[in-house]
């Protein structure tokens, strides 16, 4: 009977080590399944957690696509890894090749962000006209390496719009599951995918979280979008 593994890292005698040519980072945030065989109907032998690293032993080019829902389906590779005696596989789209962060967020929920470094704040405040009254409007833009954050808030709720640069399907996806998933009782309560219109798909809200939506904007371009008031 095989022993179910978590795996926080993969160690290589250094002749394999030298032979790998790839590190790439989980990015999912409930772990990287490993199976024991390319499929996802073999059985689980172990998890990579969110943020650790992988040396890919060999990659399978055959395409497959991972089900999140009826309406989005990353597609990828099978990853094989080198497990002591056996071999492990773990599905291309759980992982992204770019540096990520490990922010630790309330109530111990481990969040990955793939936007690399910090580059520019700016915080300021513009007026908007309502009935003819005129209200101040604060607003915050970030700027990293592979993201921009524009932030707005207003009358108790707080408008915001990730721009990512240079991603896959998968790696925004994963991207809005980590920003806005939840820790309830121990447990990781990720936002699901309700429906598909276009290029833009809604997923359900969560607590104060309304209307979070991914759009993919083409050429390696994502936005997310939603809202919240108190």
């Amino acid at each position: 009977m095989k022993t179910f593994l978590t795996l926080f890292f993969l160690v290589f005698s250094n002749s394999l080590f030298a032979q790998k040519t790839e590190i790439l980072h989980a990015v999912n945030s409930l772990g990287a399944p490993i199976y024991s065989a390319p499929s996802f109907d073999s059985q689980l032998v172990g998890l990579v957690e969110a943020s650790n690293n992988i040396y890919v032993d060999k990659t399978i080019d055959k395409k497959v696509k991972k089900r999140i829902s009826k309406d989005l389906e990353l597609e990828g590779s099978w990853y094989q890894l080198n497990l002591d005696l056996n071999f492990g596989y773990v599905h291309s789209s759980d992982f992204s090749a770019k540096p990520t962060e490990l922010i630790i967020e309330h109530s111990d929920l481990q969040t990955v962000k793939l936007f690399g470094k910090e580059l520019e704040k700016k915080e300021f405040t513009e007026q908007t006209v309502i009935d003819g009254i005129s209200y101040p409007v604060k607003k915050r833009v970030t700027a990293y390496e592979f993201a921009t954050i524009n932030e707005t808030f207003f009358d108790g709720c707080h408008n915001t719009e990730y721009l990512l640069v240079g991603f896959t399907l998968s790696e925004a996806y994963h991207q809005l599951i980590n920003l806005h998933s939840r820790k309830n009782n121990n447990r990781i309560e990720i936002p699901s995918i309700i429906s598909r219109e276009g290029n833009v798909w809604n997923l359900s809200d969560l607590d104060a979280i309304q209307e979070l939506k991914l759009h993919d904007l083409r050429d390696g371009k994502f936005k997310i979008t939603l809202y919240s008031c108190t």
